[in-house]
């Protein structure tokens, strides 16, 4: 009995000893099918994986185009920075506690580096768009990298980028028409993505960095890197495709970067208002300027800084953010007084001898309307012929022009001169102005119930009630000075490639309009806006040059929020073969001749200083120029 239980017991332990032997053999075979599986069936795609764990790729921005004046002097340029970006593929799982870690930084100043809402959100944006590098920390300083790399070691996923930062040597010269680069809106990024657009880019937001943003935006290259387990690079392998950066073309402006800074200078920070010198025989902008001014840098700033200073400007209630030149519309004043002149003499209606029945004595009577001349004291302006009234801007004589010429001949030839409709100018956002018939103006005023009546015109054949904008005003006045034509202004002269400074393409001179006018009345004009500057009784003689003969007119239009009327000048010279266009419109400043008259005449003192035909050592002097000089009137 007891040898048959020992048999049974041999018997089970050797059937457990084949059982694990079975068990080891399967789990063995098993291990050896995995091993194969691994290494030889799925090894070329896992080698793949494992490579593209240890190789990312890094994306290496291309440089932005620089933005030039007509000499090729920089007008914007790039500069390196460096920004700590999120790597999202390490960061992951790790989000708490790098959170925790980067709310202890401080800068130079003892206050804290971050807070939290914005690295939660941060780190957020990275989780959702892994394929992007979000900007932790942008053009940080030699201290906080510094800091970073102290304390590397804790930051796994937190890289360093070399990266190129706008930048505008001149501060807030030409701020508005060169415009400004920002990160694209959330908003708008789906529409751009088919452009190459990622988020976090940087795109042209005003000015000239907006119409040109797709020749100054380069392409971005791709590096391969090596990095370690925790995301740190070790190495950038030799033998992977790099594919280098194509940097942005330059875009050579019209702008005459000597000319800008007397713009600025004579129309100061503390005025409103624009000025708008221009080539008529082109249509090139010379200079533009807007005032108040805005440094275009500030949008350069690291995130909280730039996020306070557009807050200044948002709220500053001069709207500096508003480019004046283009958007600024205005009553157009007794500058327009050129336009009625030129209605009368094209339409037949008056003549350069023509003397109206009522001469003025201060003032005209229409109806049971009494209607002022801006001359409404002794002496009065008398009984004049065009050109004395042009010279004197007296208001009695263009209101018998408006009832005899009548609004559809003078809104025909202001058409005609690029008033009352979008010039076309290469830069985003431009108004167009406004002039006003009867349809026009009982549709604007449906709601008060006002009706068109014929003593409108009076008003509208002096500038007090059209719309325009500075722009128009430099557009109009050398298409009168030429005669012939006006040309389309435009800011870009030539694209150039970046390497050799080879022309890609250049502006097309483009002709708003063709005047046919017959040289008896381009005379008549033109001896009229000289007179205005170097007659006797001249409003405009703040703007007058030895040697050369000037034709401009002044203005100073209606304020409808009761102050100071604003002054205006329109000006250009050579008379006989004109070269330079100017419109100044300076807000709430009183009279034309006195205010608005002497910037022009720096700006034409200084364009004609440059071509050597008035003494370069003459310098300027603001206190001679703004605002208040010889000159006077309307």
């Amino acid at each position: 009995m007891i040898g048959a239980t020992g048999q049974s017991e041999q018997i089970e332990r050797n059937q457990r000893t084949w059982a694990m032997i079975a068990v080891l053999v399967v789990l063995f075979l098993a291990l050896i099918v995995r091993l194969f599986q691994l290494q030889i069936v799925e090894g070329e795609s896992l080698l793949r994986q494992s490579e593209a764990n240890r190789l990312r790729e890094d994306p290496v921005q291309a440089p932005r185009g620089l933005l030039l004046d007509r000499e090729g002097r920089p007008l914007v340029q790039n500069r390196p920075s460096r920004n700590m970006v999120i790597d999202p593929a390490v960061v992951r799982g790790r989000e708490k506690s790098l959170v925790k870690l980067l709310l202890q930084f401080e800068d130079s100043d003892g206050s804290a580096l971050f807070d939290s809402s914005f690295l939660v959100r941060l780190f957020r944006q990275a989780r959702h768009t892994p394929s992007q590098r979000p900007v932790l920390l942008e053009d940080a300083s030699p201290s906080e990298i510094a800091l970073f790399a102290e304390n590397q070691y804790r930051l796994p996923g937190i890289l360093q980028e070399v990266a190129m930062r706008r930048e505008y040597p001149h501060g807030a010269l030409a701020g508005h028409l060169l415009g400004y680069i920002g990160e694209i809106p959330e908003d708008r990024l789906d529409s751009l993505k088919l452009q190459d657009y990622r988020m976090g880019d940087l795109i042209g937001q005003m000015g000239l960095e907006q119409q040109y943003e797709s020749d100054l935006r380069g392409k971005d290259g791709i590096r391969w890197i090596e990095v370690d387990a925790k995301g740190r690079i070790v190495g950038t392998p030799q033998d992977m495709p790099n594919k280098d950066p194509i940097p942005g073309r330059h875009v050579r402006t019209t702008i005459d970067l000597d000319l800008q800074k007397i713009a600025e200078f004579v129309l100061p920070d503390s005025l409103k208002g624009s000025v708008v010198a221009l080539d008529p025989r082109s249509g090139e902008i010379l200079a533009m300027c807007s005032s108040p001014r805005i440094d275009p840098n500030i949008f350069a700033l690291p995130g909280r800084r730039r996020a306070r200073e557009w807050a200044k400007l948002a709220l500053d209630s001069r709207r500096p953010l508003n480019n004046r030149a283009i958007q600024g519309t205005y009553e157009p004043g007794s500058t327009f007084k050129i336009v009625s002149s030129l209605a009368g003499l094209v339409s037949g209606s008056v003549s350069a001898q023509h003397h109206f029945p009522v001469a003025c004595r201060g003032g005209y009577h229409f109806g049971a309307r009494y209607q002022r001349c801006w001359q409404e004291k002794q002496p009065f302006h008398g009984s004049l012929e065009l050109n004395g009234a042009l010279t004197q801007s007296c208001d009695v004589y263009y209101y018998q022009v408006g009832l005899q010429v009548d609004m559809p001949w003078i809104n025909k030839t202001a058409a005609s001169l690029g008033l009352g409709s979008r010039t076309g100018i290469d830069l985003p956002n431009e108004k167009s102005g406004l002039l006003v018939d009867s349809a026009i103006h009982e549709r604007r005023n449906k709601r008060l119930g006002w009706k068109w009546a014929r003593g409108l015109i009076l008003n509208l054949a002096i500038g007090q009630g059209e719309l325009v904008t500075p722009l128009q005003l430099a557009t109009m006045v050398g298409g009168v000075a030429d005669g012939h034509n006006v040309m389309r202004p435009h800011l870009m002269q030539a694209i150039l490639e970046p390497s050799d400074g080879k022309m890609v393409r250049t502006y097309s001179l483009d002709t708003l309009s063709h005047l046919k006018w017959s040289e008896e009345t381009i005379h008549t004009i033109h001896d009229a806006m000289d007179s205005v500057i170097n007659g006797r009784r001249g409003t405009g003689r703040a703007a007058r040059l030895k040697g050369i003969r000037v034709g401009g007119k002044t203005g100073s239009a209606e304020n409808p929020h009761g102050e100071k009327t604003h002054a205006l000048f329109v000006a250009a010279a050579p008379l006989d073969a004109p070269e330079i266009a100017i419109g100044v419109i300076v807000e709430n400043a009183g009279h034309g001749g006195s205010v608005a008259g002497p910037i022009a005449g720096a700006l034409l003192k200084t364009y004609f200083k440059k071509t050597g035909r008035l003494d370069p050592s003459d310098s300027l002097d603001r206190r001679r120029w703004v605002p208040e000089v010889a000159g006077g009137g309307d």
